[in-house]
């Protein structure tokens, strides 16, 4: 069937909006929050409601079939057409098909599709309204429709694709499916099959590839296979598939193989917003996100807790990123708010792990399917044990080729946590331990042929937890908590000074708390400082990169909710009051000695302990360099040195050209500078955004509590630095210009092709 993509062209009626929009759109991030808002700091103060789309679509009668496919709706999506009620589709992530045929006529139609976004129903932020794109597949009587496939690679030297074929009447067809490789054909194959009215016809087919280039990390090569129906000579339909040729095995010996090669995934959580975009997933935020995260060193991501877009599996699979997909946060148990997917469970969970597989599965970044997150149910009571067995052969009857985990978490005592949790686990292929990374040993002499990742970990406990991955080889990898920030879960990141108070167990934070503060990216995606820390544990021979505690806090006590990192920051640049005052620092490093030097003179070394050196140093301004040594060979170094006064800013687009299509986005860099040019950390000056040429969505910091408007021209900046966003349908060139007060306005450029 034809695919199109008709996410142009909306209008929307909601809370604060009315007026044309396109998809993606996430009505609830531009709405002003509240701090009584019923979800309270878990939704991050911002406020939903419901969303009403409509569209006018034409069409023409040369085709007989056609389905409207939504890729996700927060939440509750009632779909109607020419006032024909369709459908209410509950789950807010799960993608969802939507057959028109009997209801379509030609000429003019009326989409309408009503959200709602209401309240407590998720632990995080979850946007509102089609944040996903719309898409409309077309058919003849005999056709291939969406999802009615299965491409995969059982050998490194062979593709097996399957097809339903569905027909509306009697007739004899020939099926040809070929392999390219860019615009080479590979092989091809061909069947005639006899097809019959109102029913599915399937037919496989496995193809031999010799010398196939194969999809991995490093290299993810993709091939295309494109499927034809012919009637004699005439083309009735055809399907593409873009497949990775890889090959992956998990077992308690060899840990995780990719095409034979042993391996451990590097992996980090991430939830699906985008900061000042909220939940609308426009493609190039999505590649921005998951370039970042894949040039820190990250080769896998973890789904948090739902299933992803259509974007981001295509992205991971261009970019080598491997995912484990996944399906729910909750089952028949509540958790996360009175309105949450429990309330749904018992009549759509078959659905929605059809709708989540059946897309996905196609996908060579895809490893595994999860069928919940840390469920209330894995503890032995509410029949979890069997609800484990039953979702898990659910999965397994729509793709038996990928592993099924779910991930558990320590709930209770410890002495009885693995008795507990036994029979849930049981029918698991991969078995996802939440911060129970010091289990991993002794787990294996209990359950020698059990397979582990750590599918939640702390990053004060990494060095550990990744010790404790590499030392067995039944543990297949780390994923972190989490590798970007994330609107909602206000402040579970957050840390207090002893001034402060003390952090009473875990909790939400108060507004204006925003953000999550818990990534090694900000919401911005500037990497914080833990990003570093993480990379030299993981890779080694990284730059050795200095960070300080500002010496206000020297000696204070300091604690936090154990999802925190160090109060630290890449400077070295403190009040003339503080000179001569101590200053705690710290590198990260895998380096064996840390040789300080200020201003050209030793000050002292230091030994990593768990790959971080620390050393109290007297402040004075100038320069502060470490020189790595291994061996005794110098192996890396690095400096800060002290920045002037704050004089201008720095705007740099990103990408050297943005698509004028109004869908393409240009990120801009917006850095506070002394006149050098060097920025200037632990400044929240006012900044103003203006554009020539484009559309502005916004200008927003990496600060997770501040009261900003987002979508407006103007923020805070956070640490010295803020992002901005534009988009255009005009060619030419797009000017942004930001400002501040007594600061020299900066001016960034992007040429819109």
């Amino acid at each position: 069937m034809k695919k199109t993509c008709i996410s142009k062209g909306w209008f929307l009626h909601a809370p604060h909006y009315h007026a044309p929009v396109d998809l993606p759109n996430d009505f609830a991030v531009t709405a002003p929050r509240d701090e009584h808002a019923p979800g309270r700091g878990d939704n991050g103060y911002f406020v939903g409601g419901v969303g009403r789309y409509h569209k006018s679509l034409t069409v023409e009668e040369t085709a007989s079939h056609r389905i409207l496919d939504i890729d996700g709706a927060y939440m509750c999506a009632t779909v109607y057409c020419n006032d024909h009620a369709m459908i209410t589709h509950p789950h807010g992530y799960t993608p969802f098909l939507v057959d028109l045929t009997a209801v379509l006529r030609e000429g003019k139609n009326d989409i309408h599709v009503v959200t709602r976004d209401v309240q407590p129903s998720t632990r995080w932020y979850a946007g509102a309204g089609l944040y996903r794109d719309v898409y409309l597949w077309e058919g003849g009587d005999i056709r291939i429709e969406p999802w009615d496939k299965f491409v995969y690679t059982p050998t490194t030297d062979s593709v097996s694709a399957t097809y339903d074929v569905s027909a509306d009447r009697d007739a004899r067809v020939t099926l040809a499916v070929t392999v390219w490789d860019g615009e080479r054909a590979v092989t091809t194959e061909e069947r005639s099959v006899s097809v019959t009215a109102a029913g599915k016809t399937t037919v496989a087919f496995t193809l031999s590839l010799p010398d196939a280039t194969l999809w991995d990390t490093e290299n993810p090569h993709l091939y295309v296979l494109r499927a034809t129906i012919k009637e004699g000579e005439r083309v009735l339909d055809t399907d593409e598939t873009t497949f990775g040729v890889r090959v992956f095995t998990v077992d308690s010996q060899n840990g995780l193989r990719l095409n034979g090669r042993s391996m451990k995934l590097r992996g980090g959580c991430i939830h699906h917003d985008h900061g000042l975009l909220g939940a609308a997933d426009y493609p190039a935020a999505c590649r921005r996100k998951l370039t970042l995260l894949k040039n820190a060193g990250f080769n896998a991501v973890r789904i948090a807790h739902n299933p992803p877009s259509l974007n981001l599996l295509e992205i991971c699979d261009e970019l080598g990123i491997i995912v484990m997909d996944e399906a729910f946060d909750c089952w028949r148990k509540e958790k996360g708010g009175e309105l949450n997917y429990h309330v749904w469970f018992d009549d759509w969970w078959e659905r929605d792990i059809a709708a989540m597989v059946l897309r996905d599965r196609n996908h060579p970044c895809v490893l595994s399917y999860s069928i919940g997150n840390e469920i209330p149910e894995s503890d032995g009571l509410s029949n979890g044990d069997e609800w484990s067995a039953k979702l898990a052969a659910a999965v397994r009857s729509y793709d038996p080729t990928r592993p099924v985990t779910s991930a558990v978490f320590p709930n209770m005592d410890q002495s009885v946590w693995g008795k507990r949790t036994e029979g849930y686990l049981a029918p698991l292929d991969i078995c996802g331990y939440n911060y129970l990374y010091f289990r991993y040993a002794e787990d294996h002499k209990t359950y020698p042929d059990r397979v582990i990742w750590g599918s939640e970990t702390q990053v004060l406990n990494f060095y550990k937890s990744w010790k404790a991955t590499m030392e067995n080889d039944h543990v297949l990898g780390d994923f972190t908590w989490t590798a970007y920030d994330n609107l909602g879960e206000a402040g579970m990141g957050k840390y207090l000074w002893e001034r402060d108070g003390r952090v009473e167990g875990i909790g939400i934070a108060a507004y204006p708390w925003r953000a999550c503060y818990q990534g090694d990216f900000d919401l911005c995606g500037y990497r914080r400082p833990q990003s570093y820390f993480r990379e030299a544990v993981w890779l080694g021979s990284t730059e050795p990169r200095i960070f300080t505690t500002h010496p206000e806090h020297y000696g204070e006590g300091f604690t936090g909710t154990g999802w925190h990192w160090h109060d630290v920051q890449d400077s070295w640049s403190f009040d003339d009051r503080y000179i001569g005052k101590p200053v705690k620092c710290e590198v990260y490093t895998d380096a064996e000695e840390i040789v300080w030097l200020l201003n050209g003179r030793e000050v002292g070394r230091s030994l990593p302990t768990e790959a971080i050196a620390t050393l109290d140093i007297p402040y004075e301004k100038g320069e502060l360099t470490v020189k790595a040594y291994k061996g005794g060979v110098l192996c890396g170094t690095s400096s800060l040195r002290t920045v002037g006064a704050p004089a201008r800013i720095i705007v740099q687009a990103e990408t050297s050209a943005l698509i004028a299509d109004s869908r393409d986005l240009c990120y801009f860099a917006v850095t506070i500078a002394d006149e050098a040019g060097n920025r200037v950390p632990d400044l929240k000056t006012p900044l103003t955004a203006t554009v020539e040429g484009g559309r502005l969505l916004g200008i927003f910091s990496g600060d997770p509590a501040n009261d900003d408007q987002y979508g407006s021209n103007a923020c805070h900046a956070y640490e010295g630095r803020a992002v901005a966003i534009v988009m255009t349908d005009t060619p030419g060139q797009v000017s942004l210009t930001v400002s501040g007060p007594e600061l020299a306005a900066g001016i960034g450029t992007v040429t819109a092709v």
